[in-house]
């Protein structure tokens, strides 16, 4: 039985928005892959969660004058491919099957296929994917009987994260950037989640005479973990982006852009499965630490912001190896 959730935490404790098809949190959807299955099974949603981690740090060059400050709520969102929806799944040379009371030991090339394409990523579909007895199997009372089934995805079509930011300007042409979310449980019990990210932006127009727009630069630096309902860490994100901007205001609409030099990573940490997942004959199944850089170093992005009265509505658009479509709404007091 499927059962549909839309998680999306507002306010503060908001961070993801994507929709989730899952009786079973992430953790146990990790478990039932081992090794490079793993990677395969988890990187392109972590390559894209990256790409949105540094995405909405700004919507105008020009920064807070002293203790003027924003506060709001950012969305990055990279829209899935269908590549990033499929891997091949790999499986071991032999797997233990029990069958009316029988233990079975199956052989890959003979009984099953070893190599399953099409199982779903993490961004994939909900069902998983069933491995069946090859009907040329010797095995013939076992002849299309499903032995395993591949993870789940989470039929995700954006691969959102929805961010709060808050901002205030310093002396000296300065100003602060923070993004804070504290431990929170996901509906449903999906999942745990917390976020932290400290980031400075600085003027460089005031040292320009006349310029005619605004110009500056920031540096940002984020961290996120990902914990099961048993409070043991998944996984844990960080990333880094530094860039300059530029912007021009005319009356209540504002255009902006700029580049931006970033980097993302995940370190996914050692993962011991609920042992009736075993599959794999005299080897339990655990899925060791893995590490994923995402796929994104650089960005050129342009958008546009439009100011109505302390009301802030921006959207912009990167240029990058995973462009991502980032927009934002606050209240804004100079």
């Amino acid at each position: 039985m499927r059962s549909r959730n839309l998680i999306v935490l507002v306010g503060c404790l908001a961070l993801f928005s994507y929709m989730l098809t899952a009786q079973d949190d992430l953790g146990k959807q990790l478990s039932k892959v081992a090794s490079q299955n793993a990677v395969n099974y988890l990187s392109p949603v972590l390559s894209a969660w990256g790409a949105d981690l540094n995405s909405g740090l700004y919507h105008s060059a020009d920064l807070h004058d002293i203790l003027g400050f924003d506060v709001g709520l950012k969305v990055g969102a990279v829209m899935v491919k269908d590549e990033d929806k499929v891997f091949d799944l790999v499986l071991p040379d032999q797997m233990a099957f029990t069958y009316n009371g029988t233990k079975y030991t199956l052989n890959a090339g003979v009984d099953y296929d070893k190599v399953i394409p099409g199982a779903p990523t993490a961004l994939g579909d909900p069902n998983g994917k069933a491995v069946t007895i090859k009907s040329t199997s010797p095995l013939v009372p076992l002849r299309g009987q499903t032995i395993f089934t591949s993870p789940k995805g989470f039929d995700m079509k954006f691969a959102a994260l929805l961010m709060p930011q808050a901002a205030i300007g310093l002396p000296f042409g300065l100003e602060v950037i923070g993004r804070f979310v504290p431990n929170t449980t996901l509906p449903d019990n999906a999942g745990k989640v917390n976020f932290i990210g400290f980031g400075i932006r600085h003027s460089i127009d005031q040292y320009i005479p006349l310029c005619p727009i605004d110009i500056s630069i920031h540096f940002m630096n984020q961290k996120l973990t990902i914990s099961d309902m048993n409070d043991h860490r998944i996984l844990g994100a960080s990333g880094i982006a530094y860039g300059i901007e530029v912007s021009k205001s005319l009356a209540f609409l504002t255009v902006y852009g700029g580049y931006q030099i970033e980097h993302s990573e995940w370190d996914v940490d050692l993962y011991n499965p609920d042992p009736s997942l075993t599959q794999f004959i005299g080897t339990p199944l655990t899925i060791d630490g893995f590490h994923v850089d995402g796929k994104n170093t650089s960005r050129l992005h342009a958008g546009v912001r439009l100011l109505l009265a302390i009301i802030n509505v921006h959207a912009d658009y990167s240029f990058a190896t995973q462009p991502v479509i980032a927009a934002g709404v606050g209240i804004s007091l100079r």
